[in-house]
């Protein structure tokens, strides 16, 4: 059975140059019946939520200029993470930016499932089982990268941001085909050599 988080769970602040900023991992053996995932998911991402209570992992390398931020959000916690960026809708007045209605309508449909450090998320959308990007400042600058698709599906983006070691982007069109994360991307090349370099300095060792 893969684990997509093992490589991550393995770095160590000598590594490359990796510093491991902020690290808590709590494992719990859990039994879900992913009900939720109407869409499906693999074996593989069922292990993830039935092994991860707490999965929060920041890495950076400052040398080559690269971070990884990976804030998993467990099975259990999927509606509770949904309610609080709904709450940004509550109240909210109307005509902030355009098609308005269509973010509102988006935001209702969509589950956290990784967290990011300045309120930004990837998010389950329940009507099709794509992740798609919420933007947490969408009502302020418009939609911008707002419902950009990350990923097909859940398995696809685990299985293909794992491959980069979950690196963080400035900018996630820059990282992404019409399927989601495309690993060829030139933005991804330094993530991809940090790693090959991590690999040989493991096989050395």
């Amino acid at each position: 059975m893969i684990d997509y988080f093992m490589e991550l769970k393995k770095l160590s602040n000598k590594d490359n140059n990796i510093e491991i900023v902020k690290r808590n991992v709590i494992e719990c053996k859990m039994n879900h019946t992913f009900e939720f995932f109407k869409f499906g998911i693999s074996d593989e991402t069922k292990h993830i939520y039935n092994t991860y209570k707490k999965f929060l992992i920041y890495w950076k390398n400052s040398m080559q200029k690269l971070q990884g931020f990976v804030n998993f959000v467990p099975y259990e916690d999927l509606l509770k993470e949904h309610e609080k960026i709904c709450e940004i809708i509550d109240n909210i007045e109307d005509d902030l930016i355009e098609e308005q209605e269509k973010v509102i309508n988006d935001i209702k449909n969509w589950y956290p499932i990784f967290k990011f450090l300045n309120g930004d998320a990837f998010c389950y959308d329940k009507r099709n089982g794509m992740i798609v990007f919420f933007e947490h400042d969408v009502f302020d600058i418009g939609i911008n990268l707002n419902g950009l698709v990350i990923a097909k599906s859940i398995d696809f983006l685990l299985e293909n941001w794992s491959k980069v070691l979950f690196v963080d982007i400035y900018d996630w069109y820059q990282g992404v085909n019409e399927e989601g994360i495309d690993i060829n991307k030139p933005i991804y090349g330094k993530a991809i050599e940090m790693i090959i370099n991590v690999h040989l300095s493991g096989i050395c060792q």
